[in-house]
């Protein structure tokens, strides 16, 4: 094995401690405190002073052939500082305090890399991760609660499966809300902005990691800045993102414009979230002929979930719905307001306040169902995509 050298620029002692005794634990790296000579793995922290001192240096080093790589650090909140890091190009991207599972995981990972930057061994082959499309017939039907529940019960730490979580609700996007996630550095807006950039590395030093270990990339919070995205960037980010995450689940609201279209072309599952009510049933049968009209997605990609469905809500009937809009009712989820409400408020999902909840239990069959499907049929996968109705 090549031991490769490591030099840390690190400003926290904390921090510099640790990565002391975790690189010098990690077979195959020795560090090096020579600043002048080679090295093969820079691993810096960006801090919120002299910010063009540091990535002078850090560029110079880059260009100069002193260092092979680089690993970035910071604890800064200031977004233009963190934007300004990543555009450096670092090969990983860590945020303080350390999570050092994953610095461990990027030091393995870089052995398989050659001096050039090229890949030499394949550790970890690319993922063929299933995207699935959850839209609703109208706004407050719960569409985000379950993109968020069912992205939360498809990241199953017995199974291993790796989940990412995109909000792809353009005006109104709450995943932040329901995750509490303070204030996201970063957007898929802002990915939009260095998509000549883009890679798994940049990716996963945009992406937010939730307790839980999910993925999360936020709708912006610039309506105006959103619709600089075409369908040719969502469909490049996408495509990366099947290979990096088992499943990529996208809430996209009530939208039906061109991004919501690049995605449905590239989705293995549209999920459309209902009330059992005459205009979100009416607006099921609008929905299958605009698909239908489009040829995508096909029907046997299209899954319906009946939301808030009890004794005592005056809903129409599974039966009369599914002869309204002559489609199968694939799953009906219970009506919860109070542990629903709560976990909306508390920032938390359906899982951690309620896991014995018939709610949570019904999301959770969802979640394995999606399970059962993730490797379809032989040549299902591709060719039903851009089929018709039967």
């Amino acid at each position: 094995m090549t031991i490769k050298t490591v030099l840390l620029k690190i400003q926290d002692p904390a921090s510099l401690a640790q990565l002391e005794k975790l690189v010098s634990a990690t077979d195959g790296y020795t560090l090096t405190t020579e600043n002048m000579a080679p090295h093969d793995l820079l691993i810096f922290e960006v801090t919120d002073k002299d910010t063009e001192g540091q990535f002078n240096f850090i560029r110079e080093t880059m260009s100069s052939g002193k260092a092979n790589h680089l690993f970035l650090v910071s604890g800064a909140t200031d977004p233009n500082i963190l934007i300004q890091a990543l555009k450096i190009g670092p090969r990983e991207f860590f945020q303080l305090p350390l999570n050092l599972d994953d610095v461990q995981k990027a030091l393995i990972k870089l052995q398989t890399v050659g001096s050039t930057g090229n890949i030499t061994v394949s550790s970890t082959p690319s993922k063929e991760g299933m995207i699935m499309h959850i839209i609703g017939t109208k706004g407050g039907v719960g569409t985000t609660t379950i993109a968020v529940n069912l992205a939360r019960a498809l990241c199953n730490p017995k199974t291993g499966k790796t989940v990412a979580l995109m909000d792809m609700n353009l005006l109104f996007g709450d995943i932040p809300i329901f995750l509490n996630m303070e204030s996201p550095q970063f957007d898929w807006a802002e990915i939009a902005r260095n998509i000549t950039r883009l890679d798994s590395n940049f990716l996963m030093g945009t992406l937010y990691k939730h307790p839980s270990g999910l993925y999360v990339l936020p709708s912006p919070t610039s309506i105006i800045e959103s619709f600089a995205s075409g369908p040719d960037i969502i469909t490049k980010l996408l495509k990366l993102m099947r290979t990096m995450f088992d499943y990529v689940v996208i809430d996209g609201g009530q939208d039906l414009g061109e991004l919501c279209k690049a995605i449905m072309k590239l989705a293995d599952r549209v999920v459309v979230v209902t009330l059992l009510n005459l205009p979100c049933l009416v607006n099921i049968k609008r929905l299958r002929d605009t698909f239908l009209r489009l040829g995508y997605p096909s029907d046997d990609r299209v899954f319906i979930i009946a939301n808030r469905v009890g004794k005592r809500s005056g809903n129409i009937s599974v039966e009369n719905a599914e002869q309204t809009t002559k489609k199968k009712i694939a799953w009906t989820v219970p009506n919860d307001f109070q542990n629903t409400m709560d976990a909306i408020n508390m920032g938390k999902t359906l899982q951690e306040i309620a896991p014995g909840s018939d709610i949570n239990r019904r999301i959770s069959e969802i979640a394995a169902f999606f399970e059962r499907q993730q490797v379809p049929e032989e040549g299902m996968k591709r060719r039903g995509l851009f089929g018709i109705f039967s």
